[in-house]
C-alpha cells in the first residue's frame, strides 16, 4: 500500500519524525549537562588560617593589652583559663558585641556569652579547630580606649563679641578641635572665625519677644507661622549659605517660634529631610515642643542647653568628662572670653586621660 501514500505525505512524516528525535536528543543533551548547583559553586569554606588565627583576630578587634593564663580546673567548669584585659571608655555589652561578631565572621559559634560583675564577660565559643577554653574579658580601669568617647566645645560668640572684634589671635591657645558658636546676622564676626580656622556653628534667630533683640537680628529672624516646608527650607539655607552650608544650626533666641505648634511641626519635616541637625539654646529651652524626647521618636538629631550657666567651671568640665564617659558623647558650652580660653587649654591632657577626643559638634548630635 505504499505506492498509493504521496511523496508529500512521506516527506512530511520524515521531517516530523526528525524534528522529535532532534528535540528528544536536545533535551537529553541537556540533562546530560545539567549538574547540581553544588558542583558549580563549591561551597565557601573558611581558610584553615582563618581558623587558627581566630583568637588572634579576635584579641586585634578587642584591643587586648594583657593576657592571663589560668590552670585549668576539673571541678570547677565555670572559671575561665584566660582572662583578656581590655581598655576602659568601652562598655563590657560593647566589647560583648565586638567579640560576637568577630567569631561569627571566621565562621565560629557562641555557646554561651554573660556579663558578669565588675565590668567583666564570660564567652565559651567554638571554631573550626573545635572548642576555645572559657575565656573572660575584663576592663582595667587605668587604662582607657582612645577615641572611645566624644567632647565638644563650644565658645558662644554673642553680639558684641570683643574677642573676635580686637584680638581673635588669642584662640590660637586652643591648640585642638573647638567649635564657635556666631549668629548668622554677624558677618564680621563669622569672617573673624574663619580665619582662626575653628569650626563654626551657625546660630540663627528665630522669633522672640521674650529677649530684647538687636536690630539685625529682627531683620533675618525665622518668623512663626511657616506653613510651607520649602519656604522654611529657603529661609535656612539662606542663611546656611553664609557658613559654607553647614550641617545643622542652632536657634538664637526663639522662644515663641519654638513653643508654636504649627511652626515646630514644619521644622521637624525639614530637619529630617535635610538631614539637619538642631540645637536649642533659646532660655525657656523646657518649654520647647522639640525635646530630646520626641527628637529621637520622630528620628531627629538634636538637644538643649542654656548658656546663661551658672556653674563653677571645673564642676562643668568635670560633669561634660563624666557624661561623654558614661554616654559616649557629651557637649561643653561656654562664652567666648579670654578667661575661658585660659582655662579651657588644660582640656586636652583632662580628657586624654580618658580616652576622650575633642571633637567638631556635628559629631556629638
Amino acid at each position: 500500500m505504499l505506492h498509493k501514500i504521496s511523496l508529500k505525505v512521506l516527506i512530511g512524516t520524515a521531517a516530523f519524525l526528525f524534528a522529535v528525535l532532534l528535540g528528544t536528543g536536545l533535551v537529553i543533551g541537556k540533562k546530560n549537562t545539567k549538574q547540581e548547583p553544588s558542583s558549580l559553586e563549591p561551597k565557601q569554606e573558611a581558610s584553615k588560617s582563618e581558623a587558627l588565627f581566630l583568637n588572634e583576630n579576635l584579641k586585634k578587634a578587642l584591643n587586648v593589652h594583657n593576657e592571663i593564663t589560668l590552670p585549668s580546673s576539673k571541678t570547677d567548669t565555670g572559671t575561665a583559663s584566660e582572662i583578656w584585659l581590655v581598655p576602659n571608655g568601652i562598655s563590657i555589652p560593647n566589647y560583648m558585641l565586638r567579640a560576637s561578631r568577630e567569631i561569627e565572621r571566621h565562621n565560629g559559634k557562641i555557646h554561651w556569652m554573660r556579663e558578669i560583675k565588675n565590668g567583666r564577660a564570660l564567652i565559651k565559643y567554638e571554631g573550626e579547630q573545635g572548642v576555645y577554653p572559657l575565656l573572660e574579658i575584663r576592663v582595667i580601669d587605668t587604662l582607657w580606649q582612645p577615641n572611645s568617647s566624644k567632647l565638644a566645645v563650644v565658645l558662644a560668640a554673642k553680639e558684641q563679641n570683643k574677642i573676635l572684634r580686637n584680638k581673635p589671635e588669642i584662640l590660637e591657645k586652643l591648640g585642638y578641635a573647638y567649635n564657635l558658636l556666631i549668629p548668622s546676622s554677624r558677618p564680621e564676626l563669622l569672617e573673624a572665625g574663619k580665619k582662626a580656622n575653628a569650626n563654626i556653628i551657625p546660630w540663627i534667630p528665630m522669633e522672640s519677644r521674650i529677649e530684647m533683640v538687636y536690630l539685625a537680628e529682627k531683620k533675618n529672624q525665622i518668623p512663626i507661622g511657616i506653613t510651607n516646608e520649602k519656604e522654611l527650607a529657603k529661609k535656612l539655607y539662606e542663611q546656611l549659605r553664609k557658613f559654607d552650608h553647614a550641617n545643622g544650626f542652632a536657634a538664637f533666641y526663639g522662644e515663641d517660634f519654638l513653643i508654636h505648634p504649627a511652626s515646630v511641626g514644619v521644622l521637624e519635616k525639614v530637619l529630617r529631610e535635610k538631614n539637619l541637625w538642631f540645637w536649642d539654646l533659646s532660655k525657656n529651652g523646657t518649654a520647647s515642643l522639640l525635646s530630646p524626647e520626641e527628637c529621637v521618636k520622630k528620628d531627629i538629631r538634636c538637644r538643649r542647653n542654656n548658656l546663661d550657666i551658672y556653674e563653677e567651671f571645673n564642676e562643668q568640665v568635670n560633669k561634660a568628662l563624666r557624661m561623654a564617659r558614661k554616654n559616649g558623647k557629651a557637649i561643653l558650652l561656654f562664652e567666648l572670653t579670654e578667661k575661658n580660653i585660659d582655662l579651657l587649654e588644660k582640656l586636652p591632657d583632662m580628657a586624654e586621660k580618658q580616652g576622650t577626643g575633642l571633637v567638631h559638634a556635628g559629631e556629638v548630635f
